[in-house]
């Protein structure tokens, strides 16, 4: 549709007045769809712009459930679903299914309530990330309590996503000891190593986070003295 990508690069920008106007001049542009698949609504997720999500929604927009999931919906995820059950293994046109997105945006209701509804936790997204929901969790910043969650549901804490990272590699990689600790009581390998040969130590080290550097080479040197072999 004319203008849809005018309006996106609004919401980008964060000019809710220019976004007012482009609605104003077209009101059918808040459910619109551009030819990449992306929505308005969606971008205004992730760019975390609230009050332009909210004036989409004001404006007639409806929000499908990878949108939903991101958005922490979760009426609008149970009335989808209700509808439609399949759609909990369904993927969005960028590849990533609702669990995926309601983990990296920390959306814990919405991943409960998805787990309890047979979202598969350890499905790969089908992109070139190639991740669970586990490195969307991680990477988004997520709460230990969601982290935890994915553990719980037996959430696969070596997997490794495109680039050879595991959940371990991007928690320590942005210093968040809260996760790397539950990853480490989940059993996380701290001797893992990315495509191009990098521990979680190290990223963590590369990155400033020297208390989880510190944290994770104790735990490497454990490791190392059960094996019965020099760290």
């Amino acid at each position: 549709m004319a203008g849809v990508g005018e309006l996106i690069a609004a919401i980008k920008r964060r000019d809710v007045g220019a976004l007012k106007l482009l609605l104003d001049r077209e009101p059918a542009l808040a459910g619109a769809r551009a030819a990449s698949g992306e929505t308005p609504a969606i971008v205004a997720i992730y760019w975390r712009s609230a009050e332009s999500l909210e004036l989409l929604l004001a404006r007639g927009a409806q929000l499908d459930v990878f949108e939903a999931a991101a958005a922490g919906r979760l009426e609008r995820v149970r009335e989808l679903l209700a509808a439609r059950p399949d759609l909990v293994a369904a993927r969005a046109p960028d590849g990533w299914t609702a669990l995926h997105l309601a983990a990296h945006f920390r959306q814990l209701p919405v991943v409960d309530f998805l787990l309890h509804r047979g979202a598969d936790v350890n499905a790969r997204s089908e992109n070139s990330h190639a991740n669970t929901a586990l490195h969307a969790a991680a990477a988004g910043g997520a709460a230990r309590a969601l982290v935890q969650r994915l553990v719980e549901a037996s959430v696969q804490v070596d997997a490794k996503q495109g680039g050879g990272y595991t959940g371990l590699h991007e928690a320590a990689s942005i210093g968040r000891a809260d996760l790397v600790a539950v990853l480490l009581e989940a059993g996380a390998s701290v001797e893992s190593r990315t495509d191009e040969g990098r521990t979680p130590a190290e990223l963590a080290r590369a990155n400033g986070h020297e208390g989880v550097a510190a944290m994770l080479a104790s735990r490497h040197r454990d490791a190392a003295a059960e094996r019965g072999r020099p760290s």
